[in-house]
């Protein structure tokens, strides 16, 4: 082997090394690109769905009404519901029972 079959060789390996190196960093930035694309998709799906602490601070006012509701017995319970809705009510006519 002379002096210029072993600077061929190095010139083959070199070439080889820098294409292998452009390649990989080629491939580094389209994973890198596609990273932060995901991370985009995830912060606008986060801000699409409610935190969870507010989602659980509604649950609970909705089961303290309900819970109100099935135990209070008043009679004008009706009344206040309808009230809250906005829409008025004729008032109910209680019907005496003869014992």
């Amino acid at each position: 082997m002379n002096a210029g079959d072993f600077f061929g060789l190095v010139a083959v390996i070199l070439g080889l090394l820098s294409f292998v190196w452009i390649t990989a960093g080629v491939y580094k930035r389209k994973l890198d690109f596609k990273e932060r694309q995901l991370e985009l998709q995830v912060q606008a799906a986060a801000a699409r769905v409610p935190a969870p602490h507010d989602r659980n601070h509604l649950l609970e006012e909705r089961l303290r009404v309900l819970e109100r509701i099935a135990t209070d017995r008043t009679p004008d319970l009706a009344s206040q519901i309808e009230a809250l809705r906005g829409v008025p009510r004729a008032e109910p006519v209680l019907e005496e029972r003869n014992n």
